[in-house]
């Protein structure tokens, strides 16, 4: 039932596009806006009752060293999604840093639960297919805010189905058994989550804090999606400091 919920969304978000107002430099048009507040609400209620707690427990109970390695892991995890883009993106030197990466972390860092390759000089860079639909010139549509994913645009959204193609862990089979699989990803979702939250919990609290918090978020997701379809080349007055980076959820 996901991609037809999806698909309405797009639909919907791009037919507003056309009488969306112009948005200010390193902002996003934002014709949703009173369901985005509604939703971005919500979504600060889950953080405060459940995801919240769940990470503060996560971090009570697991040595700083084991989260480590638990993120190492979650992104070596991601490299084949990463590497689709890099090729769909025509960026051979970054392809080949992303196998680099994935063959040193899963060998010398077992199974990338210690990020070998940066201990190489070979640095981690993020790609998704909505960073891949910005190289080919789509635009990112309107802002939206979606239940439990957060800040996205048409363009994201349609993005993360096409990675959830490319990763190959949704079609790993174990001993045939569709429940056993369905368990194993849903508690890879659960702990990437929890161990995102944990993460990033300074840069939540700062974002909170901002006199808009709404505003802030859309400012800044606007800025760094478009910094990253530019691969970090972008003037840096659309950037804005001090503020959690929404790319880094996605892993």
């Amino acid at each position: 039932m996901k991609m037809p919920i999806g698909a309405a969304l797009v639909s919907l978000a791009l037919t507003a596009c056309a009488t969306a107002p112009a948005p200010e430099k390193g902002d996003m048009a934002d014709p949703f806006e009173g369901f985005n507040r509604q939703m971005f609400a919500f979504n600060n209620g889950v953080d405060k009752y459940a995801l919240g707690p769940a990470a503060t427990a996560y971090k009570t109970v697991t040595p700083e060293f084991a989260r480590t390695g638990v993120t190492n892991f979650l992104r070596n995890l991601n490299s084949p999604v990463i590497l689709a883009n890099d090729v769909l993106q025509a960026e051979p030197s970054r392809a080949g840093a992303t196998v680099a990466r994935f063959g040193i972390n899963t060998t010398i860092g077992v199974l990338g639960l210690w990020d070998a390759a940066d201990h190489f000089g070979i640095e981690r860079h993020t790609e998704d297919f909505g960073q891949t639909l910005g190289v080919w010139g789509f635009e990112s549509g309107p802002f939206l805010v979606l239940p439990i994913l957060g800040p996205s645009s048409p363009r994201d959204l349609m993005g993360d189905g096409v990675d959830m193609a490319f990763n190959p862990l949704n079609y790993i089979e174990i001993d045939n058994d569709e429940d056993t699989n369905m368990s194993v990803r849903a508690g890879l979702g659960v702990l990437s989550a929890v161990n995102a939250r944990v993460l990033f919990d300074d840069e939540i609290d700062t974002l909170n804090s901002q006199p808009e918090p709404y505003i802030a978020m859309r400012r800044l997701y606007s800025s760094q999606r478009q910094n990253a379809v530019a691969n970090g080349k972008l003037d840096d007055a659309t950037e804005y400091e001090d503020l959690p980076d929404f790319d880094e959820f996605e892993e």
